[in-house]
């Protein structure tokens, strides 16, 4: 089993319990590997030890052109984006058969069909941390909401709406001044406005490494592999 694969589900389980399950196959795997996650405060990265809202999922891929997603993103009518709504209506589908049990205050017990899980409607906050990562209300946010008779779409996250968007977005950007920035002159020597000579960069000198190229690309440490067995 890739260690890899095994820190990342230390890492990324949001229920205690899960978190423990991890650990353990990590202590049979390398029990240093697994005293140095215990001495590395897991309380600052393990998503079930973090104790405030955090990110849900991040991406670097910046090969998307930004012209095709703000051409489909200016159809946007509803009160949420079509994205976002396509995970909350996932999350509403999932929530018909989950069991929920009212407290005071807002407070409700759903059971997953594995442990029971607590849910604070006026908090919005659920012990599988899927709501405070994401901002859109997990399966049992939204069972405990559709009990109540309520909108689910109340429920999620300001930033995600139309109104909290336009806002975010009626500002501009001032452009960087570049008056006294240096250019490359006909002579090809660096000068600056004043005249001033800057010693001229160079391409690194590297050497091809040895053997074939490489042609497929290096894979994000998200993508899941599927596992084939043969007979």
């Amino acid at each position: 089993m890739d260690a890899l694969l095994l820190l990342d589900n230390v890492a990324y389980a949001r229920l205690d319990d899960d978190y423990v399950v991890a650990m353990e196959k990590l202590k049979t795997y390398n029990s240093d590997l697994a005293k140095w996650v215990e001495e590395n405060s897991p309380q600052h990265w393990a998503m079930s030890k973090f104790a405030k809202k955090r990110w849900d999922k991040m991406t670097t891929n910046l090969a998307e052109s930004f012209n095709a997603w703000l051409k489909e993103e200016q159809n946007w009518k509803a009160a949420i984006g079509p994205k976002t709504e396509e995970k909350l209506l996932e999350n509403i589908i999932k929530s018909g058969s989950l069991p929920v049990y009212p407290y005071v205050g807002g407070v409700f017990k759903v059971f997953n069909m594995k442990v029971y899980v607590d849910m604070n409607l006026r908090e919005h906050t659920c012990t599988c941390k899927a709501w405070q990562m994401a901002g859109i209300p997990c399966e049992h946010a939204c069972a405990a909401i559709r009990q109540m008779k309520q909108d689910v779409y109340e429920y999620v996250d300001s930033y995600f709406k139309l109104p909290m968007q336009e806002l975010i977005y009626s500002g501009h950007f001032n452009s960087i001044p570049n008056h006294n920035m240096p250019i490359v002159d006909t002579d090809g020597c660096v000068r600056d406005a004043q005249g001033r000579l800057y010693p001229s960069l160079k391409p690194p000198c590297s050497k091809r490494p040895l053997g074939r190229p490489r042609h497929r690309r290096i894979e994000s440490q998200f993508s899941s592999k599927r596992l084939i067995f043969c007979s």
